[in-house]
């Protein structure tokens, strides 16, 4: 059974689909997901992969020195498709406004274009997982794909009420959406 979660897990990621274990639907996930549009990422084409194939909303950032793991994928052999592998340099913006962060493989400069690969919302934070649009400069001088998870926290009563302007408002301080 175990091996068959797992499964339809890992073909679920693959074809883009937006998977949150444990979590029902909201009032302010659906508010945020209107708003947020998710993306999808080429992980099939090694060539292509990273690119976005199907564009959501863009996000514009709007701090300086923002970490991101570089874009990573995965296959079980050589014959099974590949896989991003979530793994995501992590943004934590308290309810101060406080930002504290995990080490990434790259930092991103202001005004780096993001996409929504997903966003999930629990008790009291709002996660959104973001990719680069363009591949961006990686210490070494080459370029590839970054990839963030930016955690907000909030009371957990402003998400209950699905108070969307104080949510939405709180994000758009970090990230807000781009014309383009």
């Amino acid at each position: 059974m175990r091996r068959v979660m797992l499964f339809l897990l890992t073909a679920a990621t693959a074809f883009g689909m937006s998977v949150t274990i444990g979590h029902a639907a909201s009032p302010t996930r659906e508010i945020l997901a209107g708003r947020f549009r998710l993306s999808r990422i080429e992980a099939h084409n090694q060539v292509e992969e990273g690119q976005v194939t199907r564009k959501g909303t863009v996000l514009l950032l709007h701090a300086d020195g923002i970490p991101a793991k570089k874009l990573r994928f995965v296959r079980a052999n050589t014959k099974s498709p590949r896989f991003h592998v979530p793994d995501y340099a992590r943004v934590e913006v308290g309810r101060d406004g406080q930002l504290t962060s995990s080490p990434g493989d790259m930092a991103l400069p202001r005004g780096t274009r993001l996409v929504v690969l997903d966003l999930e919302v629990v008790v009291d934070q709002v996660r959104v997982f973001t990719h680069t649009l363009e591949p961006v400069r990686l210490p070494d001088g080459r370029q590839g794909y970054g990839c963030t998870e930016f955690v907000f926290a909030f009371d957990p009563s402003t998400l209950q009420r699905a108070e969307a302007e104080s949510v939405t408002s709180r994000i758009d301080q970090w990230l807000s959406p781009s014309a383009s």
